[in-house]
């Protein structure tokens, strides 16, 4: 018949050993929704579900592309907002140039500029040109961009008259963590039934080298040192310890040039006049002090 009626399937369930039955949690399989078993005949019905984790299951009709309908434990149906966001989208890469790089293809919503950029490469074909050193292997990193179309009404302030306006804006992808995430925030400017254009540019790679040596050595406070500052020409330095001691250090030849005393307690924090004439140190007890640091003498406190 065009409409036979719809099969119910039992759920399974277990004994515990107290003789309670307990619902099974695995729910996930096809399932359809009422009507005609054949989805070519009745493509309304046809879908699958998957389980909730709480004893329910959730029903995706795969002839409407965002429509889900949930059910609990016992079969009801659950009310849940509909997804505007497909699964998967058409993107086509284009470098700086406008150039196209490779044909348009199908990619997963949930991707970031990761997977993204693990596409680029592969189209690209350079994993293999990247490194030579297999062991130190690193990947260019990829900023990805779209170009989105705003429209916007706007008054002609001349006549008073409503004009539209519109605009091209170009939006990182490299801030959203997906592409979903993208698409939500700007679903009145993209279509996901259009093919989304995104243009890929390489990103500088920093290799930071680990420190292996010691270049110079300032040997001078008898206790651990607490705080150090620059001067604003970066000639010379000054530390602060816990000695109770200011030193002025030359920082061209690596050589002390003053040491002061005048504080009672560790020296926890020094600074800098913006001029570089004047210097003020501060201990553990809140004593302050300014220095003359081309003297080394004491200004006041």
């Amino acid at each position: 018949t065009s409409n036979p009626t719809p099969i119910t399937v039992p759920a399974i369930s277990n004994t515990s050993s107290t003789g309670t039955e307990q619902p099974t949690k695995n729910l996930a399989g096809v399932a359809w929704t009422g009507g005609s078993l054949v989805g070519s005949l009745n493509p309304n019905n046809h879908g699958f579900r998957v389980s909730d984790g709480a004893g329910g299951y959730i029903i995706t009709n795969t002839h409407k592309r965002y429509k889900r309908s949930r059910r609990d434990a016992e079969g009801n149906i659950v009310d849940e907002d509909e997804d505007e966001i497909p699964g998967n989208i058409v993107v086509q890469f284009n470098n700086r140039e406008g150039e196209e790089v490779g044909e348009a293809m199908d990619v997963p919503t949930n991707a970031g500029s990761d997977e993204l950029g693990m596409l680029i490469r592969t189209l690209l074909n350079d994993d293999d040109d990247e490194m030579e050193d297999a062991n130190n292997k690193a990947h260019i990193p990829y900023a990805f961009f779209a170009k989105l179309t705003k429209t916007t009404q706007i008054t002609n302030p001349s006549t008073g008259e409503k004009q539209i306006q519109t605009t091209q804006e170009e939006i990182d992808i490299t801030d959203h963590p997906s592409l979903a995430h993208f698409l939500k925030q700007y679903k009145k400017h993209v279509s996901t039934e259009q093919t989304l254009e995104l243009t890929y540019q390489p990103l500088a790679l920093f290799k930071v080298r680990p420190v292996t040596r010691c270049t110079d050595t300032l040997p001078g406070h008898t206790e651990a040192i607490l705080h150090v500052s620059y001067s604003p020409d970066g000639a010379h330095l000054a530390s602060g310890g816990g000695d109770a001691t200011v030193r002025f250090w030359d920082v061209h030849t690596s050589t002390p040039r003053h040491t002061c005393k005048g504080h009672k307690d560790h020296v926890l924090a020094t600074s800098w006049s913006p001029d570089g004439v004047r210097f003020a140190s501060g201990d553990k007890r809140g004593y302050l002090m300014l220095w003359d640091p081309t003297k080394g003498e004491a200004m006041g406190n």
